[in-house]
């Protein structure tokens, strides 16, 4: 590739669906040695689809390599580049293909456990919704979801989410079959859209679904995704308000991306700041993740929020976040997301995962 830089290499590799381990490496004796740089490239990468292994900086050794390879899991036998088909060119989601959508109930949902940091107890469960098209097959949510929210139907979709959402956590883990209980109070995360917070009456609406499906109000943890930003500041604050006076929770999705800002924190009754899973899942690897990370969980600590890390894919990652006091974590390591009926014989296989500390803390 001529005249290619190694952006031009991302881009191509992307589009032929490389599915292979990328190491970025960098020259210490050229001027390009800002590490920003290189964490950029990185995010570039990943923001592509790519896979990111890690950096190394040149002159490097075999040691190295090797040692970076099996942190990472990918003996150097198996790393090349994969070459996937291209998808099909994708529907247009119209606003009719969507509410069909929804009075039909395609929309389902999955349960990704979360665990305290500091000895793996469980703390609670983030509903995320899936769209399994009876001819498209599964529809990722960064599609459907701003495509709901342009049609103007997010209240229709929220609404059925929701109940979903608390009928399955009533009969499963309030009032679980056989009469046992979890210990603790394991907590219902579910998000929700700027757009669910230009309906005036959206307090009262969730208070009724709490009622309908016995769901203490306290259980339940809004997340505020960041798709959109909030149409109507006066409203927003006013609902949220609401809610918290209820004695819902509410989180700050992805803080440090999207709308998400030290304004909105410091308007909002937030109770929770979640770490966009972006910088935690590169935190390994970067020293400006790391730093990013560390400041929102001190931030966290200082206003007496509660610190949620996603994107948690291994042990060290877990373990780090326990060093900096982070609250609580949720990704691949511990669980990844799934039905219903899957996640009873997770529960019952929790207390043996690797994950799970003995008894004491991790520090």
């Amino acid at each position: 590739m001529s005249g290619a830089d190694s952006l031009d290499i991302i881009q191509l590799l992307a589009d032929r669906g490389c599915e292979a381990g990328i190491i970025l490496t960098s020259d210490v004796l050229t001027s390009n040695t800002d590490p920003l740089v290189l964490d950029a490239a990185a995010r570039v990468a990943s923001a592509r689809g790519l896979r990111v292994i890690g950096h190394l900086a040149k002159p490097f050794s075999a040691t190295g390599l090797h040692g970076l390879l099996r942190q990472a899991g990918s003996p150097p036998s198996t790393v090349g580049i994969l070459h996937a088909s291209r998808p099909h060119p994708e529907r247009e989601l119209n606003p009719a293909l969507l509410r069909q959508a929804i009075e039909n109930c395609e929309f389902s949902l999955a349960y990704q456990p979360q665990i305290f940091c500091r000895d793996g107890r469980l703390s609670g469960f983030e509903a995320l919704a899936r769209w399994h098209h009876p001819v498209d097959g599964l529809i990722v949510p960064d599609r459907f979801i701003p495509a709901i929210e342009r049609a103007g139907l997010m209240p229709e979709f929220t609404a059925r989410i929701i109940e979903q959402a608390f009928s399955w956590f009533h009969a499963n883990i309030l009032s679980p079959p056989g009469g046992g209980t979890l210990q603790g109070s394991p907590s219902l995360s579910i998000n929700i859209s700027a757009r669910n917070l230009t309906q005036p009456d959206f307090p009262e609406i969730m208070i009724d679904l709490c009622q309908r499906y016995a769901v203490p109000p306290r259980r339940v943890v809004l997340e505020l995704t960041e798709t959109s930003a909030l149409d109507d500041p006066v409203l927003s604050l006013e609902l949220l308000t609401r809610l918290r006076m209820q004695g819902f929770q509410l989180s700050i999705d992805d803080f440090g991306a999207g709308y998400s800002s030290m304004q909105q924190l410091a308007r909002l009754p937030f109770s929770e700041i979640k770490v966009d899973k972006t910088f935690v899942a590169t935190a390994l690897q970067s020293a400006t993740s790391r730093t990013v990370v560390k400041s929102i969980v001190e931030l966290a600590r200082s206003l007496t929020l509660r610190s949620t890390a996603e994107g948690v894919e291994d042990e060290a990652t877990l373990q780090f976040l326990d060093f900096i006091g982070c609250d609580l974590a949720q990704g691949f390591f511990i669980a990844h997301p799934m039905s219903g009926k899957n996640l009873a014989d997770w529960l019952n296989d929790a207390p043996r995962c690797s994950w799970q500390a003995p008894g004491a803390p991790r520090h």
